[in-house]
């Protein structure tokens, strides 16, 4: 009893914490994150208990089960990366670059490379390539986002590549490219158009056709959709953040709905990033950043929802010394997030989030509730005993 008296307390205080202390950094030891040239966004991979990241002066790697563990040169060593794919002992790297060599691929690890960009990323004075991602279960068909000739693919890990689509936008820093994981033959382009609206492109025929979904259905104008979330049971709703908003299509990326929180404080963002959980797939989070101005802090944030994405709770915030603390990054590892940013990688508790997102506590709440009830971890619960729960976007003591 005193065992659970002590464990409620600690949660009941929570709310009263401050929420930079979700945010624990994993002391890269440089700000491998930041951006070449603006343009570049290196990623991050979970491959097993080890977390790969791709940083300005090469692959680095970390035991994820010590969060003391040191990090590690895990390849490319002094390369800029942006993103790296494998094929059993190969790996394609992505490297920062304008106008020059952009692929490389090692089969040691990347300890050797050669540079195998071919001549469609040479033709150009000022070509750069801002993705790289692999289809879901074929690891030899590749998409690369080029900023100025559209998404290409490779169908044999990189040797040569076709221009599925010449659409570029107009903001080459915010270009997403992604395979649907449950249905590989939808393809995604998403981004910011010339006149900064929102646009996201879709095929659904693996590249043969292209629908461009922009501002007829719904986007607001001077914003961006980032990278899109796929819900892992409802293969049909997909989430994606913009500037201030939530962009959700629950058909299949036909028709959208955008959550405008323009001039909510509380969930004002650059929303890069979502993921449904990994065991839970109505919990969702979303990582974004605010830079310096007049009357806010650069910040990184975070939110969540409990409800597939319908309703979000108020954003955690980590505020930060640099003017503009970009996130590159979100990636999952059991019950923590991995949040990728210029400054540092941070792991933020699920459990911890969720319990600090919510509004309020009530003391009692009905036996035989009507809404769906969720532990701190984001599952639904259907005969909650004794505890906190969430319930209705709001922690509830029973």
């Amino acid at each position: 009893m005193k065992l659970w008296s002590y464990f409620l307390s600690v949660l009941l205080t929570l709310p009263l914490t401050a929420s930079a202390q979700l945010f624990r950094p994993l002391g890269l030891g440089f700000s491998g994150g930041e951006r070449q040239g603006y343009l570049s966004q290196p990623r991050m991979h979970v491959e097993g208990e080890k977390l790969y990241v791709c940083t300005s002066q090469g692959l680095y790697a970390k035991d994820l089960t010590d969060d003391n563990s040191a990090w590690q040169q895990a390849g490319f060593e002094g390369i800029p990366l942006q993103g790296y794919v494998r094929r059993g002992a190969d790996i394609l790297a992505l490297r920062y670059n304008e106008g020059g060599e952009y692929l490389l691929l090692s089969h040691d690890g990347g300890k050797t490379y050669e540079d195998v960009t071919p001549d469609i990323f040479r033709n150009g004075e000022h070509e750069r390539l801002g993705c790289l991602v692999q289809h879901p279960t074929d690891p030899n068909t590749l998409l690369v986002a080029s900023l100025y000739k559209g998404v290409c693919r490779s169908i044999n890990f990189g040797q040569t590549w076709e221009q599925l689509t010449e659409f570029v936008y107009g903001n080459p820093a915010a270009s997403f490219i992604g395979f649907h994981p449950a249905r590989p033959n939808v393809i995604y382009n998403s981004g910011e158009g010339m006149i900064y609206e929102g646009h996201i492109n879709i095929t659904y025929d693996g590249g043969q056709t292209w629908n461009d979904h922009g501002n007829s259905l719904g986007f607001p104008g001077d914003n961006c959709v980032h990278q899109v979330a796929f819900h892992p049971a409802n293969p049909d709703l997909w989430i994606a953040g913009g500037e201030g908003c939530v962009f959700i299509t629950d058909d299949n990326g036909q028709t959208w709905n955008c959550q405008n929180y323009w001039g909510d404080e509380a969930r004002m963002a650059y929303w890069y990033f979502t993921a449904f959980d990994d065991e839970h797939p109505d919990t969702v989070y979303m990582v974004g950043c605010l830079g310096r101005n007049g009357q806010k802090n650069a910040c990184i944030k975070i939110m969540c929802s409990t409800d597939g994405g319908r309703s979000w709770n108020e954003s955690q915030v980590m505020e930060s010394m640099r003017e503009f603390d970009r996130v590159n990054d979100l990636q999952q590892y059991n019950d923590r997030l991995l949040i990728y940013a210029e400054s540092d990688v941070y792991t933020v508790s699920k459990a911890e989030l969720i319990a600090q997102s919510t509004a309020a506590i009530r003391s009692i709440t009905s036996d035989t509730p009507t809404a769906p009830t969720y532990d701190l971890q984001g599952r639904q619960v259907e005969r909650p005993q004794h505890g906190i729960f969430i319930k209705n976007g709001r922690k509830v003591v029973r």
